[in-house]
């Protein structure tokens, strides 16, 4: 009797923890859902091409200038090194991580005029000093969030998650309705940034400088050896993400890779259900691996099942979807399910291979991600100039597959989450499928409906004890 308590109050409060930290991504939903039909139609394709390769070397810049230490200091904030605690451990990350946000700095500086063409086509002085800006102004709250995540403080979490989504969302609407060139909404996503940045450092700036840092060489070496591993595995994560498109810009120009990004910005609707659980997944696992490796398995078969489970239903609504979506980005329809996979992937990835991070061999991901971008890479080069923007998505979709393989294989030898290997990779062969059929049978609707339909019902009866378990804590946390 006890443990069916312990089994359903761990399963409230783990659900209700996930259910909150995912409040700010179904605020981001509404905010795309009345910004997008604005932003499709009045920023012609080209204009969105060079707005997000512009954040496209922003993150870059910011993977390089945070060097891992994000990471590290998620690893080590329920497991301070030497004598530090979980605020200095944040403060001597924040002192490494400024050095090299001035060191990049200079290079952009350097290298302005150069990344001005290749993000624009154009000289454009703005480029080069909104991203020194942004770059800053994102170092830090990537580890405010951070904090606030560790902490399990889910309102001031979300109150920096939905302030950076009205940046990203409204303000580029606006700019949409009032001017809609590219560095006119590069320059009001840069002032947004910074304005959260600094009221973030406002409130949290007199607790983090009130922390004791002991910069011994204990310290510093734990979070590098954990940290820096990660610089290049990060990098690559990102030029896997960016691939299609680079690759694009390259083989095609600026439309297609507006075309194409509105198609990753339809497949990101499955983060509904992603980001909650990659937010709380981390804390969680780091401070309960060693006592709830039962229930570490039964979440990773509940995520599995219910990230395909909803990426089929977006499939099965893609007509109800791209109402919402200008005429111009509508060429997209017939291959986003592709790009489900990504994010499906490196969901289910986190919960294959945590043995990774347990065991402190985070240069394993080197590997795998060297991987990922290879074949990422290869089937670019193969695909793109044959058939344009759709070779792309595909390209993304295989590579997530191989990156999910390979981290699944090497996480489980040093901590084991999968009850079921057959079971996990059905999940995965159902929803490329779906993405297989949509495109070959676009135009063949009342076919690839029906098909659609039966994958989405083998998928519920392979996962139906883990959808009748969610349906069942559901309605646990509702009574």
């Amino acid at each position: 009797m006890d443990d069916i308590k312990n089994e359903k109050g761990f399963a409230k409060d783990f659900l209700a923890k996930l259910i909150g930290f995912s409040i700010p991504t179904w605020i981001s939903f509404v905010l795309s859902f009345i910004s997008t039909p604005i932003v499709t139609r009045l920023f012609i394709p080209d204009e969105v091409g060079k707005i997000n390769l512009f954040t496209t070397y922003l993150t870059m810049f910011n993977v390089i200038v945070l060097m891992g230490l994000d990471q590290a200091f998620v690893r080590f904030y329920n497991e301070p090194p030497s004598k530090n605690d979980k605020r200095s451990i944040m403060f001597i990350c924040l002192i490494f991580t400024s050095l090299m946000a001035i060191l990049v700095s200079a290079v952009v500086i350097m290298l302005g005029n150069r990344l001005s063409i290749e993000i624009t086509g154009e000289l454009n002085i703005i480029i080069p000093v909104c991203l020194i800006i942004s770059i800053f102004a994102n170092m830090f709250l990537r580890f405010s969030g951070l904090y606030y995540r560790m902490q399990n403080n889910i309102l001031l979490y979300s109150v920096q998650v939905i302030a950076l989504t009205i940046i990203a969302k409204l303000v580029y609407t606006i700019v949409a309705l009032w001017n809609p060139t590219y560095d006119n909404a590069i320059i009001a996503m840069t002032i947004g940034y910074s304005i959260v940045a600094i009221t973030f450092f406002a409130v949290q700036g007199k607790e983090i400088c009130r922390s004791k840092p002991l910069l011994d060489r204990e310290t510093i070496s734990e979070l590098f050896r954990f940290g820096l591993p990660l610089l290049p595995v990060t990098l690559l994560s990102w030029l896997n993400n960016s691939m299609g498109q680079l690759m694009l810009k390259k083989y095609v120009d600026y439309s297609a890779i507006g075309v194409y990004t509105s198609a990753v910005s339809v497949a990101s609707i499955i983060s509904l259900l992603q980001a909650g659980f990659n937010t709380y997944w981390s804390p969680f696992v780091y401070s309960s691996y060693k006592t709830q490796n039962e229930k570490i398995k039964k979440i990773h078969n509940i995520i599995t099942g219910a990230m395909v489970g909803f990426g089929l239903i977006i499939i099965l609504g893609q007509n109800f979807i791209y109402i919402l979506i200008g005429e111009g980005f509508r060429a997209s329809k017939s291959f986003f399910p592709f790009l489900l996979l990504s994010p499906i992937c490196y969901t289910i990835a986190e919960t294959t291979g945590l043995g990774i991070g347990i065991s402190k061999k985070s240069y394993l991901n080197i590997a795998i991600f060297v991987c990922n971008v290879g074949t990422n890479l290869l089937l670019c080069v193969i695909l793109l100039p044959r058939i344009g923007i759709q070779g792309a998505a595909i390209a993304a979709a295989f590579a997530s597959v191989v990156m999910l393989i390979i981290k699944t294989i090497i996480g489980e030898r040093y901590y084991e989450s999968i009850t079921s290997y057959k079971k996990t990779f059905s999940a995965i062969l159902i929803i490329l499928i779906a993405a297989i059929v949509n495109l070959i049978l676009f135009d063949y609707v009342l076919l690839k409906y029906v098909s659609l339909l039966v994958l989405l019902i083998v998928h519920l009866i392979v996962y139906k004890i883990e959808f009748s378990n969610i349906i069942r804590y559901l309605m646990n946390i509702y009574k």
